[in-house]
């Protein structure tokens, strides 16, 4: 029955093929938009997670107990033999990052401000963080005698520096004292997290030292993991081993990050009704007005004995030839336009300026996963299926006499 239904189905459809096609264009179009949106979205928000854990807090962060509370100068990790080689061990472990940070003053001719100073070892950061992909003045090196500064875009524009420009750095030490030191600006990078691009001063660690008078001591270890599957159990034995510090993973430092995927989330739902919307609207002009088209041809099957839930079986069919015609040219069209994206990137560089503002990259990569045409494909199998019930009921309602003479 299955077969002969499908046979009648494609012969009906193929009667009217400019309305099919018009229908199987509608919900293709829409499909591809929103499959599109989606995906860009999602770059936009993974890009984002990105770039603060390579830049600042990786997938797991280290701080002394109360440092995130109050981080002043008496709260440092001060042991970290135990602890380097705990993370040593540990196979699934990508890279270690640790860093000195302090508050402090920023100065120049024009202009002072508040900052971070960032103690690092560049040659650990570029490694953990790939630093060179986020420069974009001058180089990553702070010379020989570890007088360079690498400070974010943003805050070079508000100082009004470039590269070779010197820079005041102000802080409290150790001793309760303000120290400073010059230095000059060697390079200037763009990392995509406000924090940094807009509030962060980069210095050798041993000139942090200096400045700061601690020759022992770090505020904070950045750990990257191969499997982000791993992250949980990785914070759970840190935990376990090292009671005495705070274990952070990298959702937990970033709440709005975590917050934005959960938003997404969200917003595959309401995409996913929409999908089912349009296709049911779609699908059920088209049958409704098939139906109504065919009553007299109903109404002689039923008076020579086919059973009504044959029909029904034949104008399912027809549904759902529509709804997966559908689906399978509009998930070809999205795939395919994920796929460049995802490939080469959309540039959003004529909006750069407003992107920078929210931390977002001029260029975005799109992200494809099965997810999103599973549930677009259930969805239009509910519609087709929920479409047809209206058309159904009216034709069930009708006598198959008055049927064969409706003109």
């Amino acid at each position: 029955m299955f077969k002969t239904a499908t046979k009648i189905g494609i012969t009906s459809l193929l009667r009217r093929r400019t309305r099919s096609a018009l229908l199987i264009l509608m919900i293709a179009v829409s499909l591809w938009g929103l499959l599109f949106i989606e995906g860009i979205y999602d770059g936009m928000t993974e890009q984002m997670i990105a770039n603060a854990i390579r830049s600042d807090s990786g997938h797991i962060s280290i701080f002394a107990d109360g440092y995130r509370l109050n981080p002043d100068l008496s709260r440092w990790i001060e042991n970290t033999i135990e602890l380097d080689e705990f993370l040593n061990e540990r196979q699934q472990i990508k890279s270690t990052v640790a860093r000195l940070k302090q508050d402090g003053l920023v100065a120049t001719a024009h202009y002072s401000r508040g900052i971070a100073i960032l103690g690092i070892d560049l040659e650990r950061e570029a490694n953990h963080s790939h630093l060179e992909g986020y420069l974009r003045h001058g180089e990553l090196n702070f010379g020989e005698r570890q007088r360079g500064a690498i400070i974010g875009f943003k805050l070079a524009k508000k100082l009004k520096v470039a590269i070779g420009n010197k820079i005041i750095l102000s802080a409290q030490n150790s001793a309760g004292e303000m120290a400073s030191t010059a230095l000059k600006v060697k390079g200037i990078i763009k990392t995509h997290n406000m924090a940094f691009d807009e509030n962060a001063v980069f210095i050798a660690a041993a000139k942090a030292r200096e400045l700061l008078s601690m020759p022992t001591g770090i505020s904070q270890i950045a750990i990257s993991i191969a499997n982000e599957g791993e992250i949980a159990s990785l914070q759970q034995q840190l935990q376990e081993e090292f009671p005495n510090l705070t274990i952070k993973r990298w959702d937990e430092l970033y709440p709005a990050l975590q917050q934005s995927r959960v938003l997404m989330a969200g917003f595959k739902q309401v995409i996913n009704i929409i999908i089912f919307s349009i296709a049911a609207l779609g699908i059920f002009g088209v049958m409704l007005v098939s139906v109504l088209e065919r009553m007299r041809e109903f109404g002689i099957m039923l008076a020579i004995g086919t059973k009504f839930s044959q029909i029904g079986i034949i104008i399912l069919v027809e549904a759902s030839i529509l709804g997966c015609a559908g689906f399978g040219l509009g998930a070809l069209a999205g795939f395919s336009t994920l796929y460049y994206f995802k490939i080469y990137g959309l540039d959003l560089s004529v909006f750069s300026s407003a992107l920078d503002e929210f931390g977002l990259d001029a260029i975005t990569y799109a992200i494809i996963r099965p997810d999103y045409f599973f549930t677009a494909l259930a969805a239009i199998i509910l519609a087709s299926v929920f479409s047809i019930i209206i058309p159904l009921r009216i034709l069930k309602k009708t006598k198959p006499v008055d049927a064969i003479n409706a003109i």
